[in-house]
């Protein structure tokens, strides 16, 4: 009887050989990782499909997934503010007007196309500051017109956190008292952007945000 057992064992052993005994799983392929994008831009992730934002002189491939040198790119000599903000004032006495008011629990949209804004910026130690939502419904040239100077301008790509280096600063052409500082930024389509203004020692400030075409 001993001897049927050892041999039921011993089949047993072989079987379980056979079939991987205890060795483990063949562990899953890694899922790909990183930025397709990179090093000349970074992907955006959307509900509508995955893109990419591509540095200045690269343009995205055929398949939208890389970042490939702009055969046509031709490197700028400082930023052009076209007409030094005449076409601005005329927005300062004509509008159309909206106020806009900085908040703690929401970032208010300051994109409406060729609007004056009156913006109320909020109070945190002693100084105002406020900060506000712009999507870009262009790729190019964009200026942020203000009543003054004495006001710091930061403005962040929103997605991926990335402070964008404004291209260019001037005084306003003598058109108007209602705006006298000019910030030139290079936008891209689509992307949508967190504008901080301040902090500054003034509550309340004009402004408007110009596609240059």
């Amino acid at each position: 009887m001993r001897w049927k057992l050892r041999a039921l064992l011993a089949t047993l052993a072989l079987a379980t050989s056979a079939c991987g005994g205890d060795d483990p799983p063949p562990e899953p392929k890694p899922e790909p990782s990183g930025d397709p994008c990179e090093p000349h831009g970074h992907i955006h992730r959307e509900p509508e499909g995955d893109w990419c934002h591509c540095n200045k002189g690269y343009l995205a491939a055929q398949d939208g997934l890389a970042c490939v040198a702009d055969p046509n790119y031709v490197p700028s000599e400082g930023f052009d503010f076209g007409d030094d903000g005449e076409h601005a004032c005329w927005h300062v006495e004509s509008g159309p007007f909206v106020t806009v008011t900085a908040s703690t629990t929401r970032d208010p949209r300051v994109d409406d196309f060729h609007t004056y804004y009156t913006v109320k910026l909020r109070e945190v130690d002693g100084q105002y500051t406020g900060t506000f939502s712009y999507k870009a419904f262009a790729s190019g040239n964009f200026v942020v017109y203000l009543s003054t100077p004495d006001v710091p301008v930061t403005l962040v790509e929103t997605a991926v956190q990335k402070t964008v280096a404004p291209a260019g600063t001037k005084a306003t052409g003598d058109f108007c008292s209602g705006l006298k500082h000019m910030v030139g930024y290079e936008l891209t389509d689509r992307v949508q952007y967190t504008l901080t203004l301040g902090p500054a020692s003034l509550s309340e400030l004009g402004m408007v945000i110009e596609h240059l075409q």
